[in-house]
């Protein structure tokens, strides 16, 4: 047992380093601290790989050495490849956990969640881990693109539900009281409740349409059959429109960026 220990002491003293780097980890990110949270796990992961490389120049003899320390190189490079795998999860998560949080109630601005996954993608490149975050940056795009559609689907929702009020006035006018053709009406309120602009859950669907599109596109086809059906006006929302129709050409272009623009327009939920 001794003489495992003299032999190995140097490999359990950093392994025990490395979990204490762990637990701190995991605390900070229980308290918030995201920032000590990343630079405590950025050492654990450093202490893994130096467990595993310090130890592969015990070797005596020049020429089994060399041939072995070959053999240690090509598995550190797959240790690193999968440790950056936990990295690229850890990160996200991170992130994530940020962008999601306080999606309806007080919760934290989009500068400062697009600050957060810039500083990690940066400690990353300074650290010399080469890491493609492209996944997470459009997972980051999409809730914004989400956050912005919402807004102007619920300010779009108002105009509709108003000139829906005044398509119920047109039908009580031509029905009269009481009403004599029970069917004829009831066809008139199922033809009022179909251009029911409300969508049910927009967040699922920003996973894999434009939904940017969707909303214009359905806001302009509910004001035409109000118009058409009961001669009703929709007042859409001009800005709202415009809004919409920048976020679709960029979605489409794959031209989406964090501008501050856009990140205001995401914060208005």
């Amino acid at each position: 047992m001794w003489a495992w220990i003299k032999v190995n002491w140097e490999r359990c003293f950093s392994f025990s380093i490395s979990l204490i780097f762990l637990f701190f980890s995991v605390r900070f990110l229980l308290t918030g601290d995201v920032t000590g949270a990343t630079a405590a796990f950025v050492m654990f992961f450093l202490c893994l790989i130096y467990v595993n490389v310090a130890r592969f120049k015990r070797f005596k003899g020049f020429g089994f050495e060399a041939e072995l320390w070959e053999d240690k190189q090509r598995e550190a490079a797959d240790l690193i490849d999968r440790l950056k795998n936990i990295v690229q999860v850890y990160t996200r998560e991170l992130v994530m956990m940020k962008v999601l949080a306080g999606r309806w109630g007080v919760g934290s601005k989009w500068i400062d969640r697009w600050a957060l996954y810039e500083e990690l993608v940066a400690q990353h490149d300074t650290l010399g881990q080469k890491i493609d975050f492209s996944p997470l940056r459009e997972e980051v795009y999409r809730v914004m693109v989400y956050d912005i559609v919402s807004f102007s689907s619920k300010e779009i929702q108002k105009a509709i539900r108003s000139a829906q009020s005044s398509a119920r006035a047109v039908i009580s006018d031509e029905f009269g009281d009481p009403i004599t053709d029970i069917d004829a009406h009831h066809q008139r309120l199922q033809d009022l409740n179909e251009l029911d602009f409300e969508v049910q859950d927009l967040f699922s669907m920003s996973k894999t349409e434009n939904v940017a599109r969707f909303v214009s596109s359905r806001a302009v086809k509910f004001a035409d059959g109000l118009r058409e059906k009961f001669g009703v006006e929709v007042k859409l929302p001009e800005d709202e429109i415009k809004k919409l129709e920048k976020i679709d050409a960029l979605v489409e272009a794959g031209d989406f960026c964090a501008t501050p623009e856009l990140m205001q327009w995401a914060d208005r939920h």
